[in-house]
């Protein structure tokens, strides 16, 4: 009798094999590694072309602004927890957008030992033009796509997101 096939190779609990496992596990890492490449030709396209500001600031002046819509001017650990990121990591980042003139920091006025963080007019501008040189180059890659391919990718995206978002780990 032969052995098992490759996609039963898994096993589950007391040891038996899974059939579907493997299957899935491959799926997972195709999808995993087709978004690798895809996020990184992004980066690279974006550092050749257009990126005014690195990725991770960027990022980060993004997070913030998204901040600022909602709650006001945030502390550096909400951002740092929001990023999944070491405050010391976010606490350097921030320095370097403060030096810049991209954000600025005001006291807590409800704990004067810490400071509250929001874009400067500098920072806004900054990441309104990086946004818009962004997602000229997303638009103009999917320019030959079907508007229903568009919908798609957009919707499996943020399912994605979404369920890697929930069973994100918190930070500490």
């Amino acid at each position: 009798m032969a052995g098992p096939t490759p996609r039963a190779r898994r096993t589950h609990r007391r040891g038996r094999e899974h059939p579907a496992a493997a299957g899935i596990i491959a799926c997972i890492m195709q999808l995993s590694e087709q978004l690798a490449r895809a996020f990184a030709a992004m980066g690279r396209a974006v550092n050749e072309r257009v990126a005014d500001l690195p990725r991770a600031d960027y990022l980060t002046l993004a997070r913030l602004a998204g901040f600022v819509e909602g709650d006001g001017p945030c502390r550096p650990s909400d951002l740092a927890h929001a990023e999944g990121l070491d405050p010391s990591t976010m606490s350097r980042r921030v320095a370097s957008l403060v030096e810049r003139g991209l954000v600025e920091k005001a006291v807590d006025p409800d704990d004067r030992r810490a400071h509250r963080l929001r874009l400067s007019a500098t920072g806004e501008q900054a990441l309104r033009a990086e946004r818009a040189r962004r997602v000229a180059l997303v638009t103009d890659a999917l320019a030959g796509w079907d508007e229903s391919d568009k919908d798609h990718l957009a919707r499996l995206l943020g399912k994605l997101s979404d369920t890697l978002e929930a069973r994100r780990t918190p930070t500490t």
